[in-house]
């Protein structure tokens, strides 16, 4: 089984998050970098019998760790009580909206897309010098507020996490591309 990232302390929203706190997790995330990419290229390995080294944190590998890993992503159904839970957490007019999505991300498929997120990181910190992990603590509205995020960018940081998490969405709805990520690497190099 996959193992998960699991923070040795209670983890509460980043928006509800002090700066100590927030200091707290970007310390501890920081740190666990290594040890996931690491994870993550050996299972690249065990379940392509290809080479941890073709996961080389270049722009390139984007393409070979997006065609393994767009062929993992998988759906399982919400229970009834996280259907129950989420609806009620909703304002009346979306709730419908929100009870038509049962489906959720499978546990090693969400645990897969932190590590391909950890990954897509830290190949814009590879390859582009200028830019590196970092916390933004305010505003408060900031919708990346107190997460560890990519920083370097002119107008924005980028959350590489929330990224492939987006871009496995789309490659369930649309055509698979195995260069979704390699692509969406050079969007965000014109932001430099």
């Amino acid at each position: 089984m996959y193992p998960k990232l699991v923070a040795p302390f209670e983890i509460i929203p980043f928006e509800l998050m002090t700066k100590k706190e927030a200091k707290q997790y970007f310390d501890w995330f920081i740190s666990q970098i290594p040890i996931r990419i690491e994870i993550l290229t050996a299972h690249y390995e065990e379940t392509t019998g290809g080479s941890q080294q073709e996961l080389n944190l270049s722009q390139e590998s984007l393409v070979r760790l997006w065609a393994w890993f767009s062929q993992r992503i998988k759906m399982v159904p919400k229970t009834r009580q996280e259907l129950k839970e989420e609806i009620d957490a909703v304002p009346d007019w979306l709730k419908e909206e929100v009870s038509n999505n049962t489906l959720k991300f499978s546990e090693i498929t969400s645990s897969l897309i932190i590590d391909v997120g950890i990954y897509f990181g830290s190949v814009f910190i590879n390859e582009l010098r200028t830019l590196e992990w970092g916390i933004v603590h305010k505003p408060k509205k900031y919708v990346y507020v107190n997460q560890p995020i990519v920083i370097g960018f002119k107008k924005s940081g980028l959350n590489p996490i929330t990224v492939v998490n987006n871009c496995s969405l789309i490659e369930l709805e649309q055509d698979p591309d195995d260069n979704r990520l390699f692509d969406l690497f050079n969007v965000w190099k014109e932001y430099l």
